[in-house]
């Protein structure tokens, strides 16, 4: 007997929530839920505990599609969630990560990515190696060998996300660290690359490809 997969969709767009329930009702997916603003996508899904959530991260105001993510994970830790994004920007996929998703896949995916997403996500198999989300992954683990070797491991990591614009906040989230410690290693990278900001960092990262 295959087992159904439970799944939430929630997206501010009328348009594209009912688009994405109509291909995952067509393959067999159990609908847990609807959900067209931030609030009630995180009571929503919290209270259904789906296998599966699509989340959209462009949810506007005060409660982004970020912070719903982080907030349904500290909810129903259980849940596998998949973020999509206006586009497959980089920012997008660190930020993803930082709050607990398994995956983020752009808006313009097909049906056929789009169903491969939500079956991967509920058998915990991670993205293929040359998708946004894998991709990005492996730029914030930090490897020794590009221009910000000079630099400790935890140091590199937190430059790299930096680097996609994560805050402070994310940042602590996604190395499971402290933010007092986040802010104490930024002080020291600032100091070693003769920096004054976050902003001058992320752009010698970007002319030196570590991102």
């Amino acid at each position: 007997m295959v087992l159904q997969i439970s799944l939430s969709v929630a997206h501010s767009s009328e348009v594209l929530r009912a688009g994405m329930i109509a291909i995952a009702a067509s393959e067999g997916f159990v609908i847990a839920g609807s959900h067209g603003d931030a609030e009630s996508a995180i009571a929503g899904i919290v209270a259904s505990n789906p296998v599966v959530a699509l989340i959209d991260g462009g949810f506007a105001g005060p409660v982004d599609g970020f912070d719903v993510a982080r907030r349904v994970k500290a909810g129903a830790a259980g849940v596998r969630l998949v973020i999509t994004s206006p586009s497959a920007d980089t920012t997008h996929q660190a930020r993803a990560r930082a709050a607990g998703a398994v995956n983020c896949i752009p808006e313009s995916s097909t049906a056929q990515e789009l169903v491969a997403a939500i079956k991967n996500a509920a058998a915990d198999q991670a993205p293929l190696a040359h998708e946004p989300f894998a991709l990005v992954g492996a730029r914030l683990v930090a490897g020794a060998d590009g221009a910000d070797r000079h630099l400790t491991l935890r140091e590199r990591q937190v430059l790299r996300h930096l680097a996609y614009g994560l805050s402070n906040d994310e940042i602590a989230a996604s190395l499971g660290i402290g933010l007092e410690t986040v802010k104490t290693h930024i002080h020291k990278l600032l100091r070693k690359m003769s920096m004054r900001d976050r902003t001058q960092v992320a752009v010698w990262a970007v002319k030196n490809g570590v991102v």
